[in-house]
């Protein structure tokens, strides 16, 4: 039964462990919030800085998760380029190993007071302080966490036995590390396989041959939990997964050949064994680095090409809740999606007023795919809650949301009524008899026009495309005025009274069109156009 027991010690340990990462990363995104993460999102501009803010976030938070997923946010929010994000990803990688050194100081008998002094200094109403003692109540945890395991494996290795085989095995360095390797992989977290082996070390059934190993194992093995993160994400993460994952298992298997040399030199400065665990780590995370620094730029191409951008149209490729609490990014996020739906729209009535230009599979699939994603828009910008304390991102975000409200009306109209009188055969009869043909093409061309105008202006923000889209409404509603009127004056029926509807209904889509055209607060994003395959490529 002692047996037993120790086991759920270890286990509850590990559990509290990585209970304590997860709470740093949660109260780190909850409540560093406003004016401190605009900061930190204007501090990645240059790829020094990118690299310096991976370091501190990664640190601060104890998870390199936290700043990878900021990087892609960054990417997609259009502030930082993804050679720039790679920069982001190594600094992560390096602070990642400040927990393990806090580890190797052996603080965890001062656990139990440090998450008292956490606990109670919560309690006072200074924000910096509250902030300080929430940080510190997590980072308490992970301590608490290896007082536990330590409380489990310190009677089991009093049993020779047992001390015996678990020194047999780690005397091996090749089973070591790839007992470590797998370990990382199942755990999803480096920090908790450098913990156990602390935990080891102190208990003398580490070898020193063995340490190093274990660290080159751990390395390489967190990133199959990168790659599983980010094939699951959107676009930006993919590409940032797959970088990440050919950075670290690259970097790793180069780092084999230098091990007994490393091993060599700290032997001769004396490490412990703990000592050569965090420093190990540290040196395999700059070995890395300086690997991978001139390649940059190779790598971020590799990547692009590796991941293309096709995808269901459906899916936002922008929009991440996991950005949500930090509005000052979501909000650009959200504009960007709302650029790649006005593309949609635009393509899709391109297509209804021009049915010699239609691809079929396309233009039987973007209805559903326009309501979707006009509905995931407008859900994610009512997650949106705007910090009081931010009066200009409040306004942005007023005129975000009135323009959303604009854009989800045009997606039911044109996935609606207006695209089922736009494709009937007897409608555009009815108007090309009753009109000419020449009359119906130069009011379904003056339609195209407005719609591109009116749009470009929403996407580029350019005041001379607003003017231009104001006078092409009125040349629009006085040409569909007269068109309305001369309808009036043939035989009624009830494909005349279609004809009629459609024109009235194509010109209120069209006033909509010019509603988004003269909101000028919204922030520009980049301009997006949609291929006859169903592509979407980003034009600067």
């Amino acid at each position: 039964m002692a047996w037993l027991y120790n086991l759920i010690y270890v286990a509850g340990g590990l559990a509290l462990f990585l209970f304590g990462v997860q709470e740093s990363s949660a109260f780190f995104k909850s409540n560093f919030g406003g004016e401190f993460r605009d900061k930190i999102g204007r501090f990645t501009s240059g790829k020094y800085r990118s690299f310096l803010f991976g370091v501190l976030l990664s640190a601060i938070t104890q998870s390199s998760t936290i700043a990878t997923s900021f990087a892609v946010g960054f990417i997609d929010a259009g502030m930082l380029s993804f050679a720039g994000s790679i920069y982001v990803m190594m600094g992560a990688s390096l602070g990642g190993t400040f927990v393990s050194f806090l580890l190797s100081l052996r603080l965890f008998d001062y656990a139990p007071l440090l998450f008292a002094l956490g606990f109670f200094l919560s309690k006072v109403r200074v924000r910096c302080i509250w902030l300080a003692a929430g940080l510190t109540r997590c980072l308490a945890l992970i301590f608490l966490g290896m007082l536990v395991i330590g409380m489990g494996t310190g009677p089991m290795f009093e049993n020779e036995e047992f001390r015996r085989a678990v020194t047999e095995f780690a005397s091996n360095p090749l089973a070591t590390g790839l007992a470590s390797f797998i370990g990382a992989g199942v755990l999803q977290s480096s920090s908790a396989i450098m913990a156990l082996g602390i935990t080891l070390a102190a208990s003398g059934v580490l070898p020193a041959s063995s340490a190093l190993p274990l660290a080159l194992g751990a390395h390489i093995g967190s990133t199959t939990m990168v790659l599983l993160a980010g094939l699951g994400g959107r676009l930006s993460a993919k590409r940032l997964g797959i970088a990440t994952f050919f950075y670290k298992l690259l970097g790793g298997l180069l780092f084999i050949p230098f091990v007994p040399w490393v091993n060599g030199l700290m032997s001769s400065v004396g490490l412990p064994i703990a000592g050569r665990l965090v420093y190990g780590q540290l040196m395999i995370a700059l070995f890395n680095m300086a690997v991978f620094l001139p390649f940059t730029a190779a790598l971020s191409t590799f990547s692009i090409r590796l991941i293309s951008g096709e995808g269901e149209l459906s899916q936002p490729k922008y929009l991440d809740d996991g950005m949500i609490s930090v509005p000052f990014i979501a909000v650009m996020l959200l504009s960007r999606e709302m650029a790649r739906l006005s593309n949609y729209i635009e393509a899709y009535l391109q297509m209804l007023l021009e049915p010699q230009q239609r691809d079929r599979r396309l233009f039987e699939r973007l209805p559903e795919d326009i309501d979707e994603l006009s509905e995931a828009c407008q859900e994610y910008c009512y997650k949106l809650h705007i910090p009081a304390d931010n009066p200009e991102l409040k306004r942005r975000f007023s005129s975000i949301s009135h323009t959303m409200s604009v854009m989800r009306m045009m997606s039911r109209s044109i996935c609606g009524g207006l695209r089922e009188l736009l494709s009937s055969e007897e409608v555009r009869c009815v108007l090309e008899k009753e009109l000419g043909e020449e009359r119906w093409r130069r009011w379904a061309k003056l339609a195209r026009r407005m719609m591109r105008t009116s749009l470009r202006a929403f996407v580029i923000g350019e005041k001379a495309l607003v003017s231009r889209a104001v006078s092409l409404e009125a040349e629009m509603n006085q040409m569909s005025g007269q068109i309305r009127h001369d309808l009036n004056e043939v035989a009624y029926d009830r494909q005349v009274s279609r004809a009629i509807r459609m024109i009235s209904l194509m010109q209120s889509f069209l006033g909509m069109s010019k509603i988004l055209a003269e909101d000028e607060e919204t922030e520009p994003p980049k301009m997006t156009v949609l291929n006859s395959c169903g592509e979407l490529r980003e034009m600067e």
